[in-house]
């Protein structure tokens, strides 16, 4: 018995002295502290508000009223269900589930929904399949029109698009796939093909466990659309474009604010992997999710207040990357990057300052860097040098989502 109650005490006091070297090994920030006992609001907003009614309610889960096959759809890779998916849409009622059971259904049009409180629903990843045969682009020809030498659909659409101020609405559970053709990199000619939108209002939505094939760009938020969450989905290619350095333009191109964007996997790399495009772009989350090499994109100098958390970033040879017309390419402003992994060191986000203009007000907390800290320079950034795999807490949005408001 003495035995038992020596090794009990034993294995106690190893447990003791873990946990005591795990709560060692911990680091925490200046502006945070453990618990957000620390929480300098006037460096680090709050941005806990983002997503589908701000985060204070779960995402609805809407009982099955009827079936794409209702409708006609077939999903055996042959028929064009096109028209079966626009009635289907049409006819949903509020509070319902449109479901689309396990099939490869074929499209060769856009899907509008334009109905609050209904969702869309496959029967999972790899098994609902939305097979899309052409892109915006090809269907809407909108080459040269806005600009001499571009399509205005290079940056924007959804063959999937919620629009009309649509709220309370999503799509989960499936795939989409466009056909595996040659990305011809940043020509601005592409096919468009873009898979999911959210446009003209759109607000309070999700698009939650989707895996996405082929796409030029996964997911647009407009200017005027917000508080939408894109959480659980995964972006691959066809053996054409994964054997490509490059093989899409946006992974995400958010114009609109307070949406959340998390749990995601970038298999391949995207001309601009997260983008954020203008002064709208405000209060958006992205965290929990890894990349190749992973672009954090600033298209313009009007952004601001957006978190990065909980990144893999990848390699990490073009963490600040970025495209637009305001020069130069790749400073931020009031922007806050937390625990962004890398495999290659990687540099603050002033990496891109030059005389004419520079990165200001913005809090890098957690990065793998080879710089030390500069906890308030000459423009106010505030860069803390502390090893990502001892930052504590690891996921800022999560912990301030914690604290009760």
């Amino acid at each position: 018995m003495k035995s038992g109650i020596c090794k009990l005490m034993v294995c106690f006091a190893v447990l003791a002295c873990s946990n005591t070297a795990a709560a060692q090994d911990q680091q925490y920030s200046q502006l945070w502290g453990k618990n957000g006992e620390l929480w300098n609001k006037k460096r680090i907003p709050d941005f806990s508000k983002a997503g589908y009614r701000q985060g204070k309610v779960p995402i609805p889960d809407y009982p099955v009223q009827s079936t794409v096959e209702t409708f006609g759809a077939k999903g055996d890779d042959l028929s064009d269900d096109t028209q079966a998916f626009r009635k289907a849409i049409a006819g949903c009622k509020s509070n319902t589930t449109l479901l689309i059971p396990a099939g490869r259904y074929i499209l060769s049009d856009t899907l509008l929904i334009r109905s609050s409180r209904i969702c869309i629903r496959g029967a999972g990843q790899g098994k609902t399949i939305l097979a899309f045969k052409k892109g915006l682009e090809q269907l809407y020809p909108d080459y040269g029109k806005e600009f001499k030498d571009q399509t205005n659909w290079s940056w924007s659409g959804g063959m999937v698009l919620f629009t009309s101020n649509v709220h309370d609405s999503g799509i989960e559970n499936l795939s989409i796939q466009f056909p595996d053709s040659v990305y011809k990199g940043h020509d601005f000619h592409e096919r468009a093909y873009n898979a999911i939108g959210f446009s003209a209002g759109a607000h309070d939505s999700w698009a939650r466990n989707i895996q996405f094939t082929g796409a030029d760009v996964l997911i647009w938020i407009e200017k005027t659309a917000h508080h939408i969450t894109a959480e659980n989905w995964l972006a691959d290619f066809g053996p054409v474009r994964a054997a490509q350095d490059i093989s899409g333009h946006h992974a995400l191109n958010i114009y609109g604010g307070y949406n959340l964007i998390r749990a995601f996997d970038l298999k391949g790399k995207f001309v601009h992997d997260l983008s954020v495009e203008g002064e709208n772009s405000v209060y958006n989350v992205f965290s929990e999710g890894t990349g190749k090499d992973l672009a954090i994109d600033h298209h313009n100098h009007e952004q601001h207040h957006n978190l990065f958390t909980n990144l893999d970033a990848g390699i990490g040879s073009r963490l600040y990357r970025s495209g637009g017309i305001a020069v130069p390419r790749g400073i931020s402003s009031n922007e806050t990057y937390w625990n962004i992994r890398s495999q290659k060191p990687v540099k603050y986000c002033n990496e891109f300052d030059d005389a004419t203009a520079h990165s200001k007000n913005n809090v890098c907390v957690g990065l793998n860097t080879l710089l030390p800290s500069a906890l308030g320079d000459q423009y106010n950034n505030w860069f803390e040098t502390v090893a990502p795999v001892i930052l504590y807490p690891q996921d800022l949005y999560q912990a301030q989502s914690a604290i009760k408001h």
